[in-house]
């Protein structure tokens, strides 16, 4: 039964590996779905076995009739996410102007506040100590009750100056209110966004993989290949009289259904120009198909990785 760490989420390893589209390497996708579903055993994880792509590496030779549009997904969903966020920021700023507005309001307003109340002290004055001057009254309750005018005077202003930093205070809650809604919003839109890009490329692969199409036997007799793709002389079994095809790469002369495989001189032709021959004469194949193949080449020790480097680039 295959491994798996307890502290992989294989399902993320598979989503960002699957979204390089044709250039995603289907052997290390088999390794993350088969590890997925190990650990969906092992730990008893409350989701469904897959087998989309472990079933690939036993699949026979053949095409993918839909075009994978995974590249085109991502660009949607990169465009979708940059919407929102300019959506998200742009509310952001709208708000943090209506506050920085009615911030800049406040100093006016509990300034005139104080002018008014100290317009009004000074007339509640003038009116006492004139009243004061043509009652005769003396000088000492005079004093007492300019004292007591100051005292009250000086309370308004107090009082104002409390109002107005508590409304500055309340403005200033707000913002910082709107502020962390504001980065909550953003970090649910960018999770919220990602989750839906991961079910769009999972579906698509999905879509992709359903449309794959073995090609029938009489076709590769045509070609002259195997199910697998290998050429049938590498694989043809000892004939009637003791007679058994060529081994491959040796020079005797044996044939696939290209033409010899013994190059000029004697010198054998390499399993990656013999790959390039097989890809060159096999109609239908997508890019995925041609990548597939060239990588399976590779993983099976049939060519070099400089070779696997070199035939996917002409893909």
């Amino acid at each position: 039964m295959p491994t798996y760490d307890p502290s992989v989420d294989y399902s993320d390893l598979i989503a960002a590996e699957a979204a390089k589209g044709v250039n995603a390497n289907r052997q290390l996708l088999a390794q993350y779905e088969a590890a997925r579903n190990a650990k969906i055993t092992g730990e008893r994880l409350p989701y469904a076995q897959t087998a989309l792509y472990t079933s690939e590496l036993g699949r026979p030779l053949g095409y993918y009739e839909a075009e994978d549009r995974s590249d085109y997904i991502n660009e949607i969903y990169d465009e979708a996410r940059e919407l929102s966020l300019q959506a998200l920021e742009g509310a952001y700023r709208r708000s943090s102007a209506l506050y920085d507005a009615a911030a800049a309001q406040v100093p006016a307003r509990y300034r005139a506040a104080k002018n008014s109340a100290a317009s009004d002290a000074a007339l509640t004055r003038q009116s006492i100590n004139e009243q004061f001057a043509a009652s005769g009254l003396n000088t000492g309750a005079g004093g007492q009750a300019r004292l007591s005018l100051a005292v009250a005077e000086q309370g308004a202003m107090a009082q104002l100056d409390a109002e107005r930093a508590a409304a500055l205070n309340d403005i200033e809650l707000k913002r910082a209110d709107a502020e962390a809604n504001y980065r909550a919003a953003v970090a649910d839109a960018i999770a919220q966004s990602e989750l839906e890009r991961a079910q769009a490329l999972y579906d698509e692969a999905v879509r992709v993989d359903s449309s794959y199409r073995s090609y029938s036997a009489e076709l590769l007799e045509a070609w002259g290949l195997t199910a697998a793709g290998t050429p049938i002389a590498e694989e043809a079994p000892a004939a009637a009289g003791g007679y058994s095809a060529p081994a491959r790469g040796s020079a005797s002369g044996a044939k696939d259904a290209g033409g010899d495989k013994a190059g000029q001189g004697g010198q054998s032709v390499s399993e990656a120009e013999l790959l390039r021959q097989m890809l060159s004469r096999i109609p239908g194949l997508t890019r995925e198909n041609r990548a597939t193949l060239i990588r399976d080449y590779y993983n099976d020790g049939r060519i070099s990785y400089s070779e696997m480097q070199e035939l996917l680039r002409t893909v």
